[in-house]
């Protein structure tokens, strides 16, 4: 079995902005987003990593980034865990694609939908299962790190626990946190704890923020951003 840490990018000037990224280019890091790539540094470093997948998108270079020069350590290029492509609602106010018709559809039954020009939701999940095994073929036995973005993280929980596709909307994964899957088994350890509280032996403060947060202000297309955010 391969351990696998999935961590969610910081956060990006998309998810300050309230902005639907998907696949669009050069959307980094916010200022906050830095600095919260730089303080779970350490915490990853400590984990000991057999070692890195990031998906190619800059905002996760970014996030792996001050990791790497901490480590001394390379991570490998891997597609399979790129951010869905929303197509058309690439680069688009969140606030105006919620008055979108397919809005509606997207949240009840999103196995249904497949975005104007881009990729459907049943497409990304076989590529994040693709990734699962290809990195756990290629790891057996390891502890490896994955740097990919919400959605994508989402449906890999999802696999984990056999559920439907049409309900993994309801899963919270924000900005610099990780989930823990023992794959192929499929055994879901951890979600959506702050990097920066791995090794911990109790919750850090973040965390127990996090968990009064109110889930309202999570943004759910994109994989949700911090409670803290407003549109």
């Amino acid at each position: 079995m391969t351990l696998i840490y999935l961590l969610r990018h910081c956060e990006s000037t998309a998810n300050k902005d309230g902005i639907l990224a998907g696949r669009t280019p050069k959307i980094g890091l916010s200022k906050s987003g830095a600095r919260q790539a730089n303080q779970i540094a350490t915490s990853l470093h400590q984990e000991g990593f057999t070692k890195i997948y990031v998906s190619p998108m800059q905002r996760c270079l970014e996030t792996i980034e001050p990791f790497l020069k901490k480590s001394r350590r390379r991570a490998l290029s891997e597609p399979l865990f790129l951010e869905m492509n929303y197509g058309q609602w690439s680069g688009r106010k969140l606030k105006e694609l919620r008055r979108e018709k397919l809005w509606k559809l997207i949240q009840s039954k999103p196995s249904r939908v497949r975005f104007p020009s881009g990729e459907s939701f049943a497409a990304a999940e076989k590529r994040i299962q693709r990734g699962l095994n290809k990195v756990a073929r290629a790891n057996p036995k390891g502890k490896v790190l994955v740097v990919s973005h919400g959605d994508p993280i989402k449906m890999a929980i999802q696999l984990a626990l056999k559920g439907d596709l049409d309900f993994f909307q309801r899963i919270v994964v924000d900005p610099g946190s990780v989930t823990i899957i023992d794959w192929p088994s499929g055994t879901l350890i951890a979600t959506n704890i702050p990097a920066k509280s791995l090794g911990t032996k109790s919750p850090s403060k973040s965390t127990k923020k996090t968990i009064k947060g109110k889930l309202s202000n999570r943004r759910v297309l994109g994989g949700g951003t911090n409670v803290s955010s407003r549109f």
